[in-house]
């Protein structure tokens, strides 16, 4: 199950677990259908108010433009907490953070040995700039439930190609995850 904390993750200060480290961190991308969205709707809202209030009255204006001011106000919401959002791949796990919270967390240990091709689902949501932006969804191998990392470039997208690959130590013949930088048995440097 992905485990939903709140727990403060703000490295290296705080939420980091013994002998971890961060492979790949990154803010999460704007999507699209928010930026259209916030352009559009008030766009098109002035235009549908232009129509209504000569045909239905002042009364049915104000419960439009009260719904065009509250769907504004949706969008405005998901892009500040887009904007606070970050993805972090640790040797130990995968983290969703929000405001310096966990909402999200993955331990790596539950791919160990399992080909990752079963647990992520990777797709182009649209090109920016002529390069692909992937929405990435995780899934924990033991429950459905997912991470849902959004707007990733193609050099994010393949920093998850390598979780559930291991190595084996040299020393101990212990089998770590492919991030380990150390073995989880005998502290060697791997």
């Amino acid at each position: 199950m992905v485990q939903e904390t709140t727990e403060r993750f703000d490295p290296p200060e705080e939420g980091m677990l013994p002998g971890e480290s961060i492979v790949w961190s990154r803010k999460a991308g704007s999507v699209f259908w928010i930026m259209f969205c916030g352009i559009g709707l008030p766009m098109v809202g002035v235009m549908i108010l232009a129509f209504i209030f000569p045909a239905f009255g002042e009364f049915v204006s104000l419960l439009v433009l009260g719904s065009i001011v509250a769907g504004f106000l949706y969008i405005l919401a998901s892009y500040i907490n887009l904007r606070r959002t970050r993805y972090y791949l640790t040797t130990e796990r995968i983290i969703e953070v929000r405001s310096d919270n966990i909402r999200k967390e993955i331990p790596l240990e539950r791919f160990t040995g399992r080909p990752i091709s079963q647990f992520i689902e990777s797709k182009v949501m649209h090109l920016e700039n002529g390069q692909p932006i992937y929405r990435i969804r995780i899934y924990d191998p033991t429950s459905d439930d997912m991470i849902a990392l959004k707007g990733l470039d193609e050099n994010s997208a393949r920093a998850f190609e390598i979780i559930g690959e291991t190595v084996e130590c040299p020393y101990c013949r212990f089998d770590n995850t492919a991030l380990s930088r150390q073995c989880k048995n005998c502290d060697a440097v791997l």
